[in-house]
């Protein structure tokens, strides 16, 4: 056991900068994704059709995807002092069979039952039989994808347990650049809409070719195992559904908004996703490639009792995660619209389109830091095996994202769903902050500091962008050049006076952000 302990572990800022990279990769085809399918499908009716449509095998499968991955990491950190490689090797079969199993049963399910799940999911569609064909056949041609969500979730996971990112982090790539290739030939020129959901199914399959070959050379082969008596395969068993359900909330706040949105104006289903998308990109981007090398370390740290070093790295995090959202807020906040014109207003994207985009982005954006510290909180809790505290949240956070729904539609219609989206966020990240870190510091003083310093220094940066903004005429500005390099500008003078006032303030974490830009660190050397 010491023998493992004391092994050379890769270095937290080289691991934190090789998933930067990756990420910033995938995340950048991915944005390229949309941008293709705004340019050729727009916020028409056939793309509500597909957005409804990959609800269920997009959503919710890719929710399955990372819980098992987020399952597999602190059970076989703990595995690798108890227990044989052989052993763990079992395991490891032995959920992979679980995986076989269970998505033979829901595929055959979701085919037989895709219409009654259709009706159910998309009542506004009933006065639209075209929309309504199209979202029952683009289901049933997406669902089988569900084992290949599970066995990439339980690579991924077997890698990231092994300090191996960079592969996982770079693995959607694979899935984003199918999809492009199969949105334009299969969508746009073959088979229209329902080219895109086989396409969808393919780019799928294709993530396992990055994967699967890791492990390989990893010499981690799985292939099936019929008897299910590994006590880590239990353990999974019970920490399952509480991942599950921290995990889905938000595919069941997206799910529930374009149950809602199915019954308003052509284009809203469109225009939430557009816009969720761009939100999701600094937490993709950022707060995962921060949390994910952090959240093993966390489970190390924890694995071995080494508690104080656990409370510090954590905190650490969560000062650092609020430090990189608040200007990045501030921006989609102010710039919305000229950020919209520059990436999504192309082809079939019209000004009706952005206008429409608008009013969601301005919404989603208030629930930003809540989407962050959600994703990076959550973390912390599976790294110390606390299941339970996230899943209660994860209910709460539900239940109140689906009342402000209900109350919101009626007076901002898909602006009220994206609003009540982003407060349902707040109060998730509220809820598991209080749990995760209020116990562990009771320095008030520090914790006002800390959101006095970036309240003081976010206002000043929103000051300047709204000036600059003026000066540029961002709103009325045409052409994709200068209205990108007038967005750059903006972002750079923004963000670099936000790092001065930061500095000029003592915020504890600014010489980690001044070496994130410098050197691609996130956090010090643990």
């Amino acid at each position: 056991m010491q023998a493992r302990r004391k092994a050379p572990r890769k270095s937290l800022g080289l691991s934190a900068s090789l998933v930067f990279i990756a990420t910033l990769v995938s995340r950048m085809s991915g944005f390229a994704r949309e941008i293709v399918m705004a340019a050729f499908f727009g916020t028409r009716m056939f793309t509500d059709a597909w957005l409804m449509a990959s609800a269920l095998p997009n959503l919710l499968f890719s929710t399955i995807n990372g819980a098992i991955s987020v399952t597999v990491v602190p059970l076989m950190t703990a595995a690798d002092a108890e227990y044989s490689p052989r052993s763990i090797a079992r395991f490891l079969n032995e959920v992979f069979t679980v995986l076989f199993l269970a998505s033979v049963a829901l595929t055959i399910l979701g085919e037989i039952f895709t219409p009654l799940i259709i009706h159910i999911m998309a009542p506004g569609f009933d006065h639209h039989p075209q929309e309504l064909r199209l979202t029952i056949n683009m289901t049933r041609i997406m669902i089988p994808t569900i084992f290949f969500w599970g066995v990439a979730g339980l690579a991924a996971g077997i890698l990231q347990a092994r300090e191996e990112y960079f592969t996982p982090a770079v693995s959607p790539v694979a899935i984003n650049l199918v999809r492009v290739v199969t949105i334009i030939v299969l969508g746009h020129y073959l088979f229209g809409i329902q080219g895109v959901a086989i396409g969808f199914s393919i780019a799928v399959i294709s993530q396992l070719m990055v994967l699967l070959p890791r492990l390989q050379a990893m010499h981690i082969h799985l292939h099936f195992r019929w008897h299910f008596s590994h006590p880590l395969l239990k353990q999974m068993a019970r920490m399952a559904g509480p991942f599950f359900l921290t995990s889905s909330v938000g595919s069941i706040g997206i799910l529930v908004d374009r149950i809602l949105a199915s019954e308003l104006a052509v284009g809203s289903i469109a225009a939430l996703n557009y816009s969720y998308v761009l939100v999701q990109i600094p937490v993709g981007l950022l707060v995962s490639s921060l949390a994910m090398p952090i959240y093993t370390r966390l489970s190390q740290h924890n694995s071995f009792r080494e508690l104080e070093t656990f409370r510090e790295l954590a905190m650490q995090g969560f000062r650092l995660v609020l430090a990189i959202i608040v200007p990045i807020t501030i921006w989609f906040i102010a710039l919305r619209i000229p950020i919209l014109r520059l990436l999504y207003q192309h082809g079939v994207f019209n000004g009706r389109s952005t206008a429409l985009t608008a009013g969601t982005l301005l919404y989603f954006s208030v629930g930003l830091p809540g989407f962050g510290l959600s994703y990076y909180l959550q973390r912390l809790f599976f790294a110390s095996r606390d299941t339970k505290s996230p899943a209660r949240f994860s209910i709460i956070t539900i239940i109140t994202n689906i009342v402000g729904d209900l109350i919101l539609v009626h007076f901002m219609q898909a602006d009220g769903l994206a609003l009540a989206t982003g407060l349902a966020s707040w109060v998730n990240a509220t809820l598991l902050a209080r749990k995760a870190l209020k116990p562990r510091y009771q320095r008030n003083l520090e914790w006002a500091r800390t959101f006095i310093t970036l309240g003081i220094s976010g206002l000043m940066t929103l000051a300047v962008t709204l000036a600059m903004r003026h000066v540029f005429h961002l709103s009325t500005l045409s052409g994709v050049i200068p209205l990108f390099f007038a967005l750059a500008l903006t972002a750079v003078v923004s963000g670099s006076l936000y790092i001065a006032f930061l500095s000029f303030l003592k915020f504890p974490e600014v010489d980690v952000l001044m070496s994130r830009l410098t050197r691609g660190r996130y956090l010090p050397r643990q």
